[in-house]
């Protein structure tokens, strides 16, 4: 019996005074113990670098649980690092969030139920499988934001270089497979976008980044970092190109950062540089995202529209950047890489038969609609005949009342698909719907002007004051009509598009029906 005690689970691996050895406490193989929660610690080098978000809410379960809680349903798993000077336990496999939490309520309850947990005992591995277990539980609960798993997978990449003794940069392709063998997963391209945050965005944006920035902005923003390289390029702008977009990126770091407002900085960063219109501006950089020729612009031979002419009135819009793709698809390595690039979709109303107010139109053709960036050029939106086939409907296309009220639904929900606030609703005069004065930016100033067009919402239309507040003309959005087409008529779905123009169908038909006179109840 003495034996067996000595030998099966615990090592022999220190040495006391008189140079005899004497038993280690820690196990030699994965063993349940029952263990004070304030002798295990947080792993250093947890993935996660600030307080889980769902914190209160695991909390607030694991007090309600009480002694229902099975405490080998979820035992901590933990660990203990050789040569560490600090005595205690370590998590080694997820689970830092639950420790602080036991933690906080032993020393705010005193209860005993708290004081003790269960864990497992795992012998130390390596740093490096230490840190990937973090990532794979983390990943498991798809919790972990995406410049927290990027700094991590940078630490575990240094690790690799320890172990293996060589100072060689690891290529992306030599760092997937290793970490493939160490049972984690992650292919190259993702790779890509990690060392894209942490090596150059993370110094300009650790704001945004910070609070949750995830790989769809990373994307967009390498793809904006590219092709502004290339249109200062092709414009001859120096040699300072990478610093003069590091300066506009940087300076628009915060929680929400705003994507849309850094592109409109490249635009005037390049129509300055360059001394062009900031159309041209514009045309270039869209071209450049989406892979068209960057037309040069020649200040010495064409003026503005000179040059619109040329770049509207030949050619297809893939020349210039705009069919192919709406968002700013980013230029990535060329990869045998399988993984899912999708961006993020576009928003949408719905099916037709979902549009308010209006009446059925959806044919068997509609149900499979795609959206109009990526239908033919020949191909046409349907149109639905105005002509009345019944004496409902005809009444419903001759009483201003009724067309006010569709109109007004279609308004409110192009608006709200935009994050813009509901219009005001004029069910007795004018085309039935204003807009509020908000600020906006990109596709939702585009659609606010839209929309305040077809309402009639401008300065001279004196029958329109009395239902907006007195000092709307300083509120409204800035406007730049060169972004209509990538920011509107190249950005919606069909079905967006027909709402749009179902909404113009429905102001014309006011206009008609009241003699040219909305504004005259």
């Amino acid at each position: 019996m003495a034996s067996l005690i000595a030998t099966p689970l615990f090592r022999r691996d220190q040495k006391n005074g008189s140079g005899t050895a004497t038993p280690s406490t820690d196990p030699i193989t994965s063993t349940p113990m029952r263990m004070d929660v304030d002798q295990i610690r947080r792993y250093d080098h947890d993935p996660r670098r600030n307080r889980n978000s769902k914190y209160a809410e695991i909390k607030a379960s694991i007090l309600a649980a009480g002694d229902q809680e099975d405490p080998l349903e979820s035992p901590l798993v933990v660990t203990k690092r050789p040569g560490d000077p600090d005595p205690r336990y370590m998590v080694s496999a997820g689970g830092n969030t639950r420790l602080c939490i036991l933690q906080e309520l032993w020393k705010e309850t005193g209860n005993e139920r708290f004081k003790q947990t269960w864990v497992i005992f795992k012998p130390w591995d390596s740093e490096c499988r230490t840190l990937l277990s973090h990532l794979k539980e983390n990943d498991l609960r798809g919790d972990l934001i995406f410049i927290d798993r990027a700094l991590a997978i940078r630490n575990v990449r240094e690790l690799i270089r320890e172990e293996r003794n060589q100072d060689d940069t690891l290529s992306l392709r030599e760092f997937s497979d290793l970490l493939r063998e160490r049972g984690y997963q992650v292919s190259k391209a993702l790779l890509g976008w990690y060392n894209y945050a942490v090596d150059v965005l993370y110094s300009l944006i650790p704001t945004a980044l910070d609070n949750g920035m995830g790989r769809p902005q990373v994307e967009r923003l390498r793809g904006l970092h590219n092709a502004f390289r290339d249109v200062c390029q092709a414009f001859g702008l120096g040699d300072d190109v990478d610093g003069v977009f590091a300066a506009v990126v940087s300076r628009n770091d915060q929680s929400d950062i705003d994507l849309d407002h850094i592109r409109r900085e490249l635009e005037s960063e390049i129509s300055v540089s360059a001394d062009c219109d900031i159309g041209r501006a514009s045309l270039a950089l869209g071209a450049a995202l989406d892979g068209g020729e960057i037309l040069v612009p020649d200040n010495d031979t064409e003026d503005d529209l000179d040059f619109l002419d040329a770049t509207t009135g030949s050619g297809s819009l893939d020349d210039y950047g705009y069919a192919g793709n709406v968002g700013e698809a980013s230029t990535q390595e060329n990869s045998d890489d399988t993984e899912d690039d999708d961006g993020p979709e576009l928003p949408s109303f719905g099916t037709e038969d979902d549009l308010p107010g209006q009446p059925s139109t959806t044919t068997s053709q509609d149900e499979d609609r795609v959206p109009i960036t990526e239908t033919p050029a020949s191909s046409s939106v349907p149109v639905t005949s105005s002509s009345p086939t019944n004496p409902a409907e005809e009444s419903a296309a001759t009483d201003p009342a009724d067309l006010r009220a569709q109109a007004w639904d279609l308004a409110a929900a192009i608006a709200a698909d935009a994050g813009l606030s509901e219009p005001l609703s004029l069910p007795e005069s004018g085309f039935g719907f204003v807009l509020l004065p908000e600020p906006a930016d990109g596709h939702a100033a585009c659609v606010w002007w839209q929309l305040a067009n077809l309402a009639g919402q401008h300065p001279n239309q004196a029958a329109l004051a009395d239902h907006l507040p007195p000092d709307w003309v300083d509120h409204v959005p800035t406007f730049n009509p060169f972004h209509l087409a990538s920011e509107l008529y190249l950005r919606w779905s069909d079905t967006q598009w027909q709402s749009f123009t179902k909404l113009v169908a429905l102001v014309r038909s006011i206009h008609s029906v009241t003699e040219g006179e909305p504004w005259i109840s």
